[in-house]
């Protein structure tokens, strides 16, 4: 079954809230699930080891995309100390899907197929829409170097990548490292609009 996620604004110390989370993950006996950045993804985290990503912040205000069933435990353990902390949840909507553009140009033929199936074939779950790589072969390039004007080979692609945003976020981890990639923001659709 998938896990179903939805996003968050809080108020309040982002310090106060990383240790309160901490602490309902511990209590409750949830290990290696949360992890803290404030990027809408991570770098080098596990496929399957993360649960919440802060996504950005303003003053004492911060979003935060997570799991709808940690979310209640989180919920209901701040209820229960709402006297004690300076910590309040502004708005939850829950995530319908995610997705991002990308566009990506490459001048050597393995690195043009490798981003080629690696877009055009996305893991299961994702899909691909307005794919439509070019490629160009121009022999009289042959033999340029990699910053001449005039290349042999070239293709270039846009598109959008969508469907769950844990998927859609840890496919966006897997490609931002390729130099030839370009990635828009990730955008959020909400269940309901």
């Amino acid at each position: 079954m998938k896990r179903e996620y939805c996003e968050v604004v809080l108020e309040g110390s982002l310090d106060l809230m990383k240790g309160f989370m901490v602490g309902v993950l511990e209590g409750k006996g949830i290990q290696g699930e949360a992890i803290f950045s404030e990027h809408h993804h991570v770098e080098n985290e596990s496929t399957f080891g993360q649960m919440l990503r802060l996504i950005g912040g303003r003053g004492n205000r911060f979003r935060l995309i997570i799991d709808n069933g940690f979310f209640e435990l989180f919920k209901e353990s701040l209820e229960r100390r709402k006297d004690e902390l300076a910590l309040k949840i502004v708005s939850e909507k829950k995530i319908k899907q995610a997705s991002f553009g990308f566009r990506f140009r490459a001048y050597n033929r393995e690195l043009g197929d490798e981003l080629k199936t690696l877009f055009g074939n996305p893991p299961e779950g994702l899909q691909v829409k307005d794919y439509n790589p070019a490629e160009k072969i121009l022999p009289e390039g042959k033999g340029m170097e990699a910053y001449a004007p005039l290349h042999e080979y070239e293709v270039k692609a846009t598109g959008t990548i969508y469907g769950p945003v844990r998927d859609v976020m840890d496919f966006y981890g897997r490609v931002e490292h390729y130099d030839m990639v370009k990635l828009e923001k990730i955008k959020l659709e909400y269940s309901g609009s």
